[in-house]
């Protein structure tokens, strides 16, 4: 039961971030955004953000096994790296980070059985732009 209220403590107090990193994004501030995004990133998932953008697909996955997140907190892991790279552009550390963010919804539906409209939406949106360089 400790556990399980630690993890939803850890899930809110990432979406709370989540919902700033977003907020600040809208409001224009988005070198603040990122920066708030990559802290997450580095303190909350141990994912440091040159690694991730340098690291393979399988690599990626390996290290998320390792880590055995919820799927709560692997959603959220989706939504902070979709969010660190949108607006995309055309650098390969976007098509790097967008292939990771694919990883991990397969794994929330493989694995976990969790599917949501939004990454569902998000998925489409990253598959047109892998596929043809443009979104929405």
């Amino acid at each position: 039961m400790i556990r399980k209220d630690f993890l939803l403590a850890e899930i809110q107090k990432l979406a709370q971030i989540l919902a700033k990193v977003l907020n600040l994004k809208n409001q224009g501030n988005v070198d603040e955004a990122l920066q708030i995004s990559h802290e997450t990133l580095r303190d909350n998932f141990g994912i440091d953000t040159e690694t991730l953008q340098k690291s393979s697909v399988s690599q990626f996955e390996e290290e998320l096994r390792k880590k055995d997140f919820p799927p709560e907190k692997l959603d959220l892991l989706a939504q902070f790296l979709f969010e660190s790279v949108y607006p995309f552009d055309t650098m390969p550390q976007t098509h790097s980070v967008l292939h990771k963010v694919l990883t991990i919804y397969n794994i929330l539906e493989k694995e976990h059985h969790t599917l949501s409209m939004e990454n569902y939406s998000r998925r489409t949106i990253i598959d047109n732009y892998l596929n043809t360089n443009q979104y929405e």
